[in-house]
Formats: structure tokens, C-alpha cells, sequence
């Protein structure tokens, strides 16, 4: 059997080569943030939006729907930890605001709760559902807030921002099942 000359195997490699590299990059979305402008302009606060994707590398080239969803749960996730984390520790307060607090700690663990487990959904239409009933728990300690006294507190604007985090969870896992189902 003969054998090739070293220049023939050399341009077998390189031909081969050329074509899995220009395969694997179609895959690739070429412009940074390019999924994620697109998702965010059709979003109802496009800078909430850009903030939350943005926050994680991930998403600088992320090329489906189920990475954004999964990194928006996941800052939300974080976020959502920490205010309850604050309504734990504050201690001094009207006596309006100190309830509410107390009232708002079981809404926020649910909340916190159904970030973190959704994703791990069988059915994609219930991952949508859990983060909408997340966001009645968010409405829930804001009742709360309003019948103790304490709507004009920060307990409110926390509530307002936690909310946000819901609908944005929410939209993404919508887009993200629509696109699985295509």
C-alpha cells in the first residue's frame, strides 16, 4: 500500500477542519447579547430585562431560550433571598412595618422556593404556572403590607421589584416552552 505524501494528510486536516469549525460555529450566535437584546426588546421593562440577563456571562452568547430562563431564575432567585434576608434581620421599625415583615416571610419562602425548583419541571407549561403563582405570594404580603398600615413603606418598592422578577420569570419560560415546542 502506498503511502500519502505529508502535504495530502496535511490538507485532509485542514479541509476537515475548516468544515467542523464552520459547523460548530453556525451554532453560535455571532453578535454578543444577541438572543438577549432581541428577548428583552419584546419585554414590558426592556432595561429590567437587560439588567437581569446581562448580570451573568452566560448569556453573552447564549443561543436558547432555557439558558436566559434558567439565568433569570436564577439572579431572581438570589435577589429574592436577600430582601427576605432583610426582612429578617430588621428588628426596629413601626409596629405596622415589624408585622408585615413577620407576614411576609412565608410568601417570600414559597417565592424563593418555587425559583428554585421550577426548571426542574416535567411539563414546560408548569414552570410558567409556578412562577405566576409566585408572584400571587409577592401580592399576598403586599395585602399584608396594605392591612397593617404599611403600604408607603419599602416593604412596597421590595414587593414592586420582587414582582418584576415574576413577570420577567414568566415571560421567559413562556418563550422558552414555545420554543421547545417548535
Amino acid at each position: 500500500m502506498p503511502s500519502l505524501p505529508i502535504s495530502n494528510i496535511f490538507i485532509t486536516l485542514t479541509v476537515v477542519s475548516v468544515i467542523f469549525v464552520s459547523n460548530v460555529a453556525d451554532d453560535v450566535p455571532k453578535i454578543p447579547y444577541e438572543l438577549v437584546n432581541n428577548v428583552c426588546k419584546k419585554q414590558w421593562n426592556e432595561q429590567f430585562c437587560l439588567e437581569v440577563l446581562k448580570s451573568d456571562t452566560r448569556s453573552e452568547f447564549a443561543k436558547d431560550m432555557t439558558t436566559l430562563t434558567a439565568i433569570a431564575l436564577n439572579v431572581a432567585t438570589k435577589r429574592v433571598t436577600a430582601t427576605r434576608d432583610c426582612f429578617l434581620e430588621v428588628k426596629i421599625g413601626s409596629p405596622a412595618v415589624l408585622k408585615s415583615l413577620n407576614d411576609c416571610i412565608d410568601p417570600y419562602n414559597f417565592v424563593i422556593t418555587s425559583f428554585q425548583t421550577c426548571l426542574k419541571e416535567d411539563d414546560c407549561s408548569l414552570i410558567g404556572y409556578d412562577i405566576y403563582i409566585a408572584g400571587d405570594e409577592v401580592r399576598r404580603c403586599q395585602k399584608f403590607a396594605d392591612s397593617n398600615g404599611a403600604h408607603d413603606s419599602f416593604i412596597t418598592t421590595s414587593n414592586n421589584v420582587t414582582q418584576d422578577y415574576c413577570w420577567l420569570g414568566e415571560s421567559l419560560a413562556n418563550l422558552m416552552c414555545n420554543e421547545i415546542r417548535s
